[in-house]
């Protein structure tokens, strides 16, 4: 009866087209594309370093909830008594377990904001993470996902929350959550099954009486009737896009929405045209025009996202395929789509499809929950929440004559050359972080302290280190976010990874994979960067995500990626850490085991594109991570050139990703420079 159900009401889900207008104008340039008066201004306006949070002090909160004697660990530091108490009720709300009582669900994925950034209590005790839980940590993993187990459970109808240490036999255990829906290939289309309780899995739930969101088995589903088992798709173009996120650490986010919108357009490169020099340069891939780098803005609205929101396609920033254009926009989206709460900017309750006939599962509380003022609140917590100071050996060298001699203490010198491999120019950086070091009629270097005489690896053409502020929206604290330097360590725009093509196309992503390296049964993790669970993503296709900002990486930790797969936990990192291989000068898809900051930050940079395939240098041990089987659940790989194609091939220059030559570049360098860039990051 329950499949009947959903076929029937799928039978009548009619098709429609995503909303974007990619030729829209930007609200900061005038009809002939000018700069208008105030974005001129902006551009010649003195700026001063952004305020950073004193290193030790940054994420060192209690208890939860948290309240004023938190605020130090985050806020910045010369915010008056207005500006923090504009922040307060969102703080309380954020960091408050609600209940039923208050209108909390019954469809919900957390008690409470705080619930998605939990990475703190899962971390390994490494030198220079904080412990403590707040809004500047990410999501917990502690292992990946199965969906096998958290998709459906057929004696119910429901869904399994990923609560489970044991991934392999058991549902795995994660605060990230899961999307879904239908994609249309030939139209772009991306149904996100509203009559069912829309395209986010809420598994949950408030009352003990409500089953969790399952995701529907593709059989029930009337987009997908005569599946191909190949192509994954039906005869109308459609097949299932599953994907996860994660709670990404709220850092910096008010200085991100003072960038004027004009300076994201600017730094574009739709068509590859832009190239660079490198002292590194390997021209091997000749299927690109430039540097292979092609980033693009996101253009959307917010209107979709709450009553009143704006219906002018503007600059997305915000969210992992910065789809948002305002960080209200986030907010409401995470206290209605996350929580269950309504709002008077979203005043409608979620479809709670699986539960509809279950009379013991209702919210009976009055509309709306949240008050304006406490939504408002939440907005002024991610805008003030201040990016944390360099770590010491970064500072020593940001602080030195010539921040780019050579340096005679070891740690600091292998800092300094991380630096420069990965693209700084550390003398402009300098005078854009500490003050008082920019020369009174400025410095004639590049105003985003890239290193164009030598960029390096080139890991500034898309972790751009300084952005430059305008004016922001704000009307409490604006003067804290307005025309400052920015250490953001993102470009804001978004850019192709790499593709898996089997791991892409299947209903499900594929099954944890145990594979044996260095003593350790390692759950491995994928290549693949690509989904096509699209909710109201703009332009942004199923291949781009926007730059990461990596402000705070070396406090924060992992885990990294938008669906934080790159892990570190107590729980599992001497039983089933995560693995994967990696590559230098001296081997190739070399074993690796993640089981420290530094093990993570190696995954992470090589998961920005696909493996090399193996060659004479490749480990007994190693080699590329294809499971045995060729198979993994719905995954069914053709063989190891699926993951690791070589790079004169046709699937390589269309599989691998835009940062292909700076991971070739990466990977040529000897064990010590690799860990110099990991030293540099760790200081972030």
């Amino acid at each position: 009866m329950f499949a009947k159900r959903i076929q029937g009401a799928l039978l009548v889900a009619t098709l429609g087209l995503a909303a974007c207008d990619q030729g829209a104008v930007d609200p900061s340039l005038g009809e002939n594309g000018e700069p208008t008066a105030a974005a001129a201004q902006a551009a010649t306006v003195q700026r001063k370093p952004a305020d950073r949070v004193p290193r030790a002090q940054f994420g060192q909160v209690g208890q939860f909830p948290l309240g004023t004697t938190d605020l130090k660990g985050f806020v910045y530091p010369s915010a008056n008594d207005t500006e923090r108490q504009s922040l307060l009720a969102g703080l309380t709300f954020f960091t408050t377990p609600h209940t039923a009582a208050e209108g909390l669900g019954p469809t919900a994925n957390q008690k409470f904001c705080l619930g998605c950034h939990l990475n703190a209590q899962e971390s390994v005790n490494a030198p220079g993470l904080f412990h403590a839980v707040s809004q500047v940590a990410r999501a917990g993993r502690a292992t990946p996902t199965n969906f096998r187990i958290t998709s459906f459970d057929p004696t119910t109808g429901g869904g399994r929350p990923a609560n489970d240490l044991n991934a392999v036999f058991g549902a795995g255990m994660t605060a990230a959550f899961t999307v879904f829906g239908d994609f249309n290939r030939m139209t772009g289309f991306f149904d996100e099954m509203r009559e069912f309780g829309g395209f986010v899995q809420h598994t949950r739930p408030t009352l003990d009486a409500c089953l969790p969101d399952s995701i529907f088995p593709i059989e029930w589903d009337a987009n997908l009737i005569g599946l191909d088992p190949v192509t994954r798709e039906s005869q109308t173009g459609f097949r299932r896009a599953v994907g996860e996120r994660a709670g990404p650490p709220y850092i910096g986010r008010g200085l991100i929405e003072a960038i004027p919108d004009a300076n994201l357009l600017a730094s574009q490169d739709t068509d590859d045209q832009q190239s660079h020099v490198s002292s590194l340069d390997q021209p091997v891939f000749s299927e690109c025009t430039g540097d292979c780098i092609s980033g693009r803005t996101n253009m959307n609205t917010s209107n979709q996202a709450f009553v009143g929101g704006h219906t002018d396609v503007r600059v997305g920033r915000f969210g992992l395929r910065a789809a948002g254009p305002t960080i209200l926009q986030f907010v409401v989206g995470g206290v209605n789509g996350e929580l269950g709460f309504t709002s008077p900017f979203r005043p409608e309750e979620l479809n709670d499809f699986v539960n509809q006939d279950n009379q013991l599962c209702r919210d009976t509380v009055a509309d709306p929950e949240v008050q304006t003022s406490t939504v408002l609140s939440l907005q002024q917590l991610i805008r003030l929440t201040a990016p944390p100071e360099f770590g010491a050996l970064l500072l020593a060298i940001l602080r030195a004559p010539d921040p780019t001699m050579p340096r005679l203490n070891d740690d600091e010198e292998s800092v300094r050359r991380g630096a420069a491999l990965f693209g700084v120019d550390l003398r402009a950086f300098s005078n854009r972080m500490v003050p008082g070091r920019m020369p009174a009629y400025g410095d004639n270097l590049d105003a985003r302290a890239i290193n164009q005489v030598d960029r390096g690896l080139n890991c500034v053409g898309c972790h751009t280190p300084v952005q430059e502020t305008g004016a922001s929206p704000s009307t409490v604290g604006a003067r804290l976010l307005s025309n400052k330097w920015a250490p953001i360590f993102s470009d804001i725009l978004l850019h192709e990874g790499p593709e898996v093509t089997p791991e892409r196309l299947a209903s499900t992503p594929r099954d944890p994979v145990v594979i044996r390296r260095e003593g350790l049964n390692t759950l491995d993790l994928p290549r693949n960067l690509s989904d096509d669970a699209l909710p109201n993503q703009g332009r942004a296709t199923g291949r781009e995500f926007r730059t990461a900002p990596l402000m705070g990486l070396g406090v924060v930790g992992p885990p990294f990626l938008h669906d934080a797969r790159v892990y570190l936990s107590t729980r599992t990192v001497d039983s089933t850490p995560a693995g994967t291989v990696y590559s230098n000068a001296e081997v190739t898809n070399a074993p690796l085991v993640v089981r420290s900051v530094d093990d993570a930050l190696r995954a992470a940079i090589e998961l920005h594109d696909l493996p090399p395939p193996d060659d004479w240098r490749t480990p007994s041990n190693g080699g590329c991570p294809v499971p045995r089987q060729l198979t993994a659940g719905e995954v069914r790989y053709s063989g190891a050139n699926d993951v690791c194609p070589p790079y004169d091939s046709a699937l390589s220059k269309r599989n691998r990703s835009e940062a292909r030559e700076v991971i070739l570049r990466w990977r040529s360098l000897p064990a010590a420079d690799q860990q110099a860039v990991i030293d540099f990051l760790k200081q972030l």
